[in-house]
């Protein structure tokens, strides 16, 4: 974790690396350090990230960030004086390739951030695929308590909260309909695509034994699951269309690659003599 956290932190140095290489011309601004004749502004540092993002960091966070820019740039330096060391690793060639990667990648990104991807496709691909968004999901055995007005409803889930009756003979003594019999039992298992759909949702939100309570039938419930079984069902449209954007804009890589190196390769004048 603490190498990913580096690797991200070098990239945003190298981001601004550039920034600050494309305006030595003209620099003004904020001066957080000078090293070596180089000049570190602040302005140069925050265009690498978003106002929001900057905005929302702390102080010590920020002052965190300038140190290891600094020291980053005083490395550099010492690596760039060494005539041995840039010729032994080839670090002109490494450090100019970095930076040609960062701007085709930031191109790329540019590019699909931009791709808008139609709910209409979002479906079609969906539909076509449905097989493909299987998932293993729980079938509860279900108690309720049905109540035909909210008073009494929460009157009787007070009393249960507060140990004044247990859930079980709560059921068998106040519920409105004819299964409070039994404890309140239902006679099928509550699924995800059933006609209680509703109630299956706020129940596979919840531990066993804990109770939801919801609107029913004109009325209200108070239900708990006891035991349930595993099935397999199709993931619902809803539930999945953040997830098909993403593989339709993965998918879309490529293409848009390809035609951004068509379209640069129309701008460049390129001669290969190997």
């Amino acid at each position: 974790m603490k190498n990913k956290s580096m690797i991200i932190i070098l990239a945003v140095f190298i981001m601004i690396g550039l920034q600050v290489s494309c305006e030595k011309d003209m620099q003004t601004g904020t001066i957080v350090a000078s090293v070596n004749g180089e000049i570190l502004t602040l302005e140069a540092l925050k265009a690498a990230y978003t106002e929001e993002v900057w905005n929302g960091k702390p102080l010590d966070e920020r002052r965190e960030i300038i140190n290891k820019w600094i020291e980053l740039t005083i490395l550099a330096w010492y690596a760039n004086s060494n005539e041995d060391l840039k010729e032994s690793l080839n670090l002109q060639f490494r450090a100019e390739n970095a930076t040609k990667k960062i701007y085709s990648n930031a191109l790329i990104a540019n590019e699909l951030q931009r791709l808008h991807i139609a709910h209409e496709e979002k479906y079609n691909y969906f539909r076509l695929r449905q097989s493909d968004f299987i998932e293993p999901i729980r079938e509860f055995n279900v108690q309720r308590i049905f109540f035909r007005n909210e008073e009494d409803m929460i009157r009787v889930n007070d009393m249960i909260t507060n140990r004044e009756i247990e859930y079980t003979p709560a059921a068998q003594r106040y519920s409105q309909e004819g299964i409070g019999r039994n404890g309140g039992h239902m006679s099928t298992l509550v699924t995800r695509s059933g006609p209680d759909s509703l109630l299956w949702r706020a129940l596979n939100e919840m531990d066993r034994f804990h109770r939801v309570v919801m609107p029913h039938a004109n009325g209200w419930i108070i239900a708990r699951w006891g035991d349930y079984r595993m099935a397999t069902g199709n993931r619902s449209f809803f539930d999945v269309r953040d997830e098909i954007e993403q593989i339709l804009r993965n998918e879309r890589q490529n293409e848009v690659f390809e035609n951004l190196l068509r379209e640069a390769r129309t701008m460049s004048q390129i001669t290969i003599e190997y």
